[in-house]
């Protein structure tokens, strides 16, 4: 692939994954190491929650490259996006979530109600109470711990191009 302008790769990548071609956007990884400048963080973490499989390293110290050049709030709907695919180990999940402020428990009546859905198999329940833990007037408002509970309910009901692509859109969006 030629030389790509970081951020102009990032758009691609999230327009790609907004308009449900993951696979094509995951191709994009090769061009990974070609990306450098502004924009390249962006880049590298909507392959990292949007691709149907893992495409690039995940680990904590690319989360925390991610979280300088990005900024604390997108880390922490990083984090939790990608806590949330089970994309990061319980371990650094954990880790990662209590040194950025995420918080990962079902500390409200509607994330142990979507925990409780999403474990019992009710997708159509997850997607309603999903849809309720999203409302808002933009992204910003939409706490890293509501991310968190609407991408893991979604991934374990089995809605995961649904996950990914909410978890893009709070990345991109934030």
């Amino acid at each position: 692939m030629a030389q790509a302008d970081a951020r102009d790769a990032a758009n691609l990548v999230a327009s790609m994954l907004t308009a449900g071609y993951d696979r094509n956007a995951a191709r994009w990884a090769r061009a990974l190491g070609q990306i450098d400048g502004d924009g390249a963080a962006q880049f590298w973490g909507l392959l990292a929650v949007g691709a149907p499989s893992p495409v690039v390293d995940i680990n904590s110290g690319r989360i925390s490259t991610y979280i300088d050049e990005a900024g604390p709030e997108k880390g922490r709907m990083l984090i939790a996006a990608l806590a949330g695919l089970a994309r990061l180990s319980a371990d650094d999940a954990a880790s990662l979530a209590q040194d950025n402020g995420v918080a990962l428990a079902a500390n409200s009546r509607w994330a142990r109600a979507i925990g409780a859905a999403a474990q019992r198999g009710e997708k159509a329940t997850v997607a309603l109470l999903a849809a309720v833990g999203m409302q808002g007037r933009n992204w910003r408002r939409l706490p890293p711990a509501h991310l968190y509970h609407v991408v893991a309910a979604l991934h374990r009901v089995g809605l995961d191009p649904e996950a990914r692509m909410i978890a893009a859109e709070a990345i991109s969006r934030t």
